[in-house]
């Protein structure tokens, strides 16, 4: 039996070659989109899975307040916080804390020079807690003394062209560390990417003035690992009645989060990368299951749509004595064969894809998914789920007719089923509308985000990386006063400025403080960022002064701070001039009456648009970590070229590195840029299939009315009326469809702007051209076929009258 319905199905599969091609492409493409998608928000929810104690790791982070009045969140806390909450808590097992190296750091290996980064201080409990498997070494005895380090795989390759390193010695900023133990490479599906650790116990030498216990400089990761089954809201009450104990912490509280959550659900402040969006997730799961129910849905269509044809089938079977559920089983093969062959089409398609849709994405995701058994079985679930749910309504439907009626011919003019097709139809470019507005508007907010004023001016601003130059403070002074008096011979060198910190690079290096001013207490309470500055910065980026004045080089600005209009707000001044001459201290200002404001900048975004605006503070800084070099030149090749030759002549033992400034900033968007790009791409998937099952709808519709287009072409009808009659039923649907998405899309875009402290508003226009571009699309589709049927010869349909 079940050979004649494999049979019986391929024979059918073969005469209608055209529905088969459009129903196995239609399914193809649905599949191996649904599967891409599925990789992404598989590899986005895989993060840590890596970590055998991932369910018992959790991140401890630190909440600000001001009173009651909550000021911020911050990943990073204080040293003495994992110990204490070691010894005074049973449900902590272990700690660990990470220490981050800001900036690109000199290395020397094997006699070779190297400039890296992605340095961590770390405790050796990191390999007690956290899973990272040792390729060299002994993990129980690395980082347990000073000044010793554990490389990545590709980090010992490059150094020393091997992985048994260990007992060899390296030199990062002229400190020598000796090599522990190597572990393969740090997965990109974690929150914490490094390239090598290095013994946290060696920060007391290299820096004295952060001392282990003490609370007044949080700067740590910190990790405990909890008895499984803790209950976390629990331990946390219990953290912070301990902080509110303690005079050092009685406005801040402590919270420990799952790991697992850090990348999808955390939006502090000092992240170690830029986190994941989970609402992101939700959209790509919705997309997901638009694309591969709306390539279900093209097969129910043309196989219900087909009903007539296969009706005479049925009759003559169930006369012969078929039974119901025989003829079930029939159509039910021809649903697993069509979806089957499908399947096979779409790995070929998802693996030929896998690699555009890495780069398209930036996930990292495998490439190689041969071996991947989770590929497969959603392979098979996808290909027996489609079979069963593209079939079964097909397969009711086809073997509930009446013989009686069927033969005697009733059937042919019955409206079965046509309602029921609609309704998928409506469904099918109701989604169709929906991405469109949702691509439209993504990209709205994205271009309008990079087209917003900034309050500085980015462009053609070289950035040279300095925080390799470890000299001594006479030295250095010297060479960068050599070093920027030579640059600024040059033509094409406007200004130069240097900075401790510049926009859109790592916050880490952007210390924080509670400002207060003088005399006034009630003032103080936000977290302010601040960082170094010299003259030169305020004109190289272009920053307005609103009130007061710019430091002065030459002069002594060490009491002088210069602070935007987000800080001069938050400290109570009515103006920016009222803050002119006003005093504030911090714990970085060296006065022991206070610092002197002597200008307020208008507010800039230091991050992206996507962010509120920071209040900051500048105070001047010659030692520098970044020169900004504004460049007015058309051969950017020869300038750069101009500059490292004057780098390589006063700074000859360091490497050149530089960036430019408005790419590095651009790098805030990529995630937005890339949820656009892919969803662009799988709204193009979505129109194309949409349009591909229209197609065949629409043929199969022309096809059954060719004889009645026949006699009307006959009696005198134009090819412009039949073209517009066969359009109309088509168009009543599509409309009805681009109207219900409306309002949908709508819900679903103002909620995703609400994200944006700055945003676009949504257009009207961006509704009307989705609905038309929707409408023009589908009518497109149809007028293929209905063009083709207008202008040809009726006498080729009555022929056979």
């Amino acid at each position: 039996m079940l050979k004649n319905y494999i049979r019986i199905a391929y024979r059918n599969l073969v005469k209608n070659q055209v529905f088969s091609f459009i129903n196995i492409l239609g399914l193809a493409i649905g599949m191996a989109a649904f599967l891409l998608i599925v990789q992404y928000i598989r590899y986005e929810r895989s993060y840590e899975d890596f970590h055998v104690n991932r369910d018992n790791i959790q991140r401890v982070t630190l909440s600000i307040y001001n009173g009651s009045e909550f000021i911020t969140s911050d990943c990073e806390t204080y040293a003495p916080l994992g110990p204490m909450l070691k010894d005074k808590f049973p449900e902590v097992q272990d700690f660990a804390r990470f220490y981050g190296v800001d900036g690109l750091r000199n290395v020397k290996a094997n006699n070779n020079m190297f400039l890296e980064q992605g340095f961590y201080f770390a405790d050796p409990s990191a390999f007690r807690i956290f899973t990272y498997e040792f390729l060299d070494g002994d993990p129980s005895r690395s980082l347990t003394a000073p000044f010793e380090a554990v490389l990545t795989e590709s980090m010992a390759r490059k150094y020393f062209g091997r992985v048994n390193v260990a007992g060899e010695t390296i030199e990062i900023d002229n400190n020598l560390y000796k090599i522990k133990g190597v572990i393969t490479d740090v997965p990109g599906n974690t929150h914490l990417k490094f390239t090598a650790l290095l013994s946290r116990l060696s920060l007391a030498t290299l820096k004295p003035w952060y001392p282990d216990d003490k609370w007044n400089n949080n700067n740590e990761y910190t990790y405990i690992l909890t008895t499984p089954g803790t209950d976390l809201n629990a331990l946390n009450a219990k953290f912070n009645d301990i902080a509110s104990s303690m005079s050092e912490l009685e406005e801040e509280r402590f919270e420990a989060g799952p790991i697992k959550d850090i990348h999808l659900y955390s939006d502090r402040a000092y992240e170690p990368e830029p986190t994941g969006n989970a609402r992101i997730v939700f959209y790509f799961s919705f997309i997901a299951a638009f694309i591969i129910a709306i390539a279900w849905v093209n097969y129910i269509n043309l196989s219900t749509a087909r009903a007539v044809e296969r009706a005479r089938e049925v009759g003559i079977r169930k006369v012969m004595g078929s039974l119901k559920t025989q003829l079930i089983a029939q159509f039910l093969s021809e649903s697993v064969i069509i979806n089957t062959a499908a399947g096979v089409l779409a790995f070929v398609l998802f693996q030929t894809s896998l690699p555009m849709f890495r780069d398209l994405s930036g996930q990292q995701l495998a490439v190689d998914v041969i071996t991947d058994p989770f590929v497969w079985s959603m392979f098979v679930v996808v290909i027996a789920g489609g079979s069963l749910l593209s079939g079964i309504y097909p397969a009711l439907v086809l073997s509930s007719f009446t013989p009686v009626a069927v033969l005697k011919g009733k059937f042919r003019s019955s409206r079965h089923g046509q309602l029921m097709r609609k309704g998928l139809v409506v469904f099918q470019f109701s989604a169709t509308a929906i991405m469109i507005i949702c691509v439209t508007t993504i990209y709205q907010q994205v271009n309008f985000l990079r087209g917003l004023n900034l309050g500085m001016d980015i462009n053609q601003t070289l950035v040279i990386d300095a925080h390799q130059l470890k000299l001594s403070d006479s030295v250095l002074y010297s060479l960068q006063g050599t070093f920027k008096n030579e640059l600024q011979r040059r033509p094409d060198i406007r200004t130069i400025g240097q900075s401790e910190s510049l926009p859109g690079v790592n916050i880490q290096e952007l210390s924080t403080a509670t400002f207060t001013r003088l005399g006034d207490n009630a003032t103080g309470g936000y977290e302010y960022y601040l960082f170094g500055a010299d003259a030169g910065l305020i004109p190289t980026l272009k920053l307005q002064i609103v009130a007061g004045s710019n430091f002065k080089d030459g002069v002594a600005n060490r009491d002088n701070v210069i602070i935007n209009e987000e800080a001069a707000e938050r400290l109570g001044f009515a103006s920016p001039e009222e803050a002119i001459g006003s005093k504030v201290t911090f714990r970085m200002s060296n006065a022991v009456d206070g610092s002197t404001i002597i200008g307020v900048v208008k507010n800039y975004h230091y991050r992206s648009p996507k962010d509120v605006h920071l209040p900051m503070l500048m105070y001047y800084q010659e030692k520098t970590s970044y020169y900004a070099v504004k460049i007015e030149s058309t051969d950017m090749t020869q300038t750069i070229a101009g500059v490292k030759e004057v780098w390589d002549r006063v700074f000859p033992n360091s490497v050149f590195s530089y960036f430019f400034l408005d790419e590095k900033y651009d790098q805030q968007y990529r995630a937005d840029t890339q949820f656009g790009q892919v969803v662009s791409v799988f709204s193009g998937l979505t129109i194309f299939i949409a349009c591909l099952g229209l197609f065949g709808l629409s043929s199969y519709t022309i096809t059954q009315r060719a004889k009645e287009i026949g006699i009307r072409k006959v009696l005198g009808a134009s090819a412009g009326s039949i073209v517009k009659l066969l359009s109309a039923n088509f168009a009543q649907t599509v409309l009805v469809a681009v109207l219900m998405a409306v309002p949908i899309s709508f819900v679903a875009m103002n909620e995703w702007l609400s994200g944006y402290p700055i945003r676009i508003e949504l257009s009207a226009w961006v509704f009307v051209g989705s609905v038309i571009a929707v409408l023009v699309l589908a009518m497109g589709t149809v007028s293929i076929q209905t063009f083709k049927t207008a202008v040809s010869n009726p006498v080729d349909s009555l022929r056979q009258e």
